[in-house]
């Protein structure tokens, strides 16, 4: 069977520290008979930023919410549903990601920044055209503190990067994971409590079937 390869860093401005990994997935989709949370979807639709945003962007930002408010759930009804159809993938990230959502505390959601959302789709784009490989670095040479303070953002931000299918949940499911990524980045990302806003952008690269997914996120907007 076709095999997707997916490929995700995350940079922490707290840290200055970046880890990247990649995994290997059957080329299927991810089948889940899960109603929507109406609550959260609600939440979404009535942020008049939503309006920037694709459907699978908001999707993204949906699981995000969901795991941070619902961390047992998602493991009950979302996790194990997603290991049992890809079984390859339950490895020791996969059992401690379980561990940690099962003791974790529900979370605020994050909340739809316009401002986070222009920063992660200029980087995102800039991906899509300038890259093959991720970086938070722009193609002009602007760091990833450069590229945030453009936007105003100085302090209390990180961003999360991943390459693979434009699927929301699938993404946000294998940030979490990280597997291969030893300071699991993209899950602290995910789960900070610190955090309370959130930008997404996903961009097709030109050169391949692969997106990038930019995910940006602050302490405020």
């Amino acid at each position: 069977m076709k095999r997707f390869f997916i490929t995700i860093i995350v940079f922490i401005f707290f840290t200055r520290g970046y880890s990247q990994g990649s995994i290997a997935l059957p080329d299927k989709p991810f089948l889940l008979n899960l109603p929507p949370d109406t609550a959260i979807q609600n939440a979404i639709e009535r942020n008049p930023a939503s309006g920037l945003l694709t459907r699978e962007e908001k999707n993204v930002i949906y699981w995000v919410n969901y795991v941070r408010q619902k961390p047992a759930s998602f493991v009950k009804l979302v996790l194990s549903e997603f290991l049992d159809q890809f079984p390859d993938v339950k490895s020791a990230y996969t059992k401690s990601l379980i561990r940690e959502l099962q003791k974790q505390p529900a979370l605020p959601p994050l909340t739809i920044s316009q401002l986070l959302i222009k920063a992660a789709r200029a980087h995102a784009y800039d991906l899509s055209q300038h890259h093959e490989e991720l970086t938070h670095n722009s193609s002009s040479g602007d760091s990833f503190e450069e590229r945030m303070a453009l936007f105003g953002f100085e302090n209390c931000v990180s961003e999360n990067i991943f390459q693979g299918k434009p699927d929301g949940l699938q993404a946000v499911i294998l940030l979490l994971i990280d597997a291969g990524v030893e300071n699991l980045g993209h899950r602290k990302n995910i789960l900070d409590p610190d955090l309370a806003t959130i930008g997404i952008s996903f961009s097709k690269s030109k050169n391949s079937d692969h997106y990038f997914l930019v995910q940006d996120f602050s302490c405020g907007d």
